[in-house]
């Protein structure tokens, strides 16, 4: 299954869309700022589907995930000019660059689950999620939102220094 993540500046609530290869709007991810974290919510028509709230401590960053079927968080450390990240609450890794957003997420087997790349249009760019295991279809989106919010502003802060 091949979906596409692209940001939202439509409201002040949007974050980003999900769309189907043919084209279609499968998912749009709302959200809001709070004191400590950002919040967002993936909707699937007026149902919330999953929610993510994105807490920032200095050099570490936590994405807290809920679905209907799981909770788990990504914990991602900046040490040295680089990222390493972390599942916590299901057995999953990340290969690849994050930065740059290519990476695959895998299982504990090492079984890819899905692959993350940045794919350019004539009308704007987005990233492509190819997901090979359905059961993990908001388990990959909310990875790449959560690595998409985080890493961009990140990743223009270690290019500076």
């Amino acid at each position: 299954m091949k979906i596409y993540l692209k940001r939202d500046k439509s409201d002040e609530n949007s974050r980003y869309i999900v769309y189907s290869e043919s084209g279609d709007e499968l998912y749009r991810i709302n959200g809001k700022h709070t004191h400590s974290s950002h919040r967002m919510y993936i909707m699937s028509g007026d149902q919330c589907v999953a929610k993510i709230r994105d807490t920032n401590l200095s050099m570490i960053r936590s994405c807290y995930v809920t679905t209907r079927d799981l909770s788990f968080h990504l914990t991602i450390t900046r040490s040295k000019g680089k990222f390493a990240v972390s599942y916590h609450g299901v057995t999953l890794h990340i290969r690849g660059d994050i930065i740059n957003k290519s990476y695959d997420i895998l299982d504990i087997d090492n079984t890819v689950l899905a692959c993350v790349c940045r794919r350019y249009a004539t009308s704007h760019d987005a990233l492509e999620i190819n997901i090979y295991d359905e059961k993990f279809v908001l388990v990959s989106i909310a990875t790449a939102v959560c690595f998409d919010s985080v890493c961009t502003t990140d990743a223009m802060t270690l290019q500076t220094t």
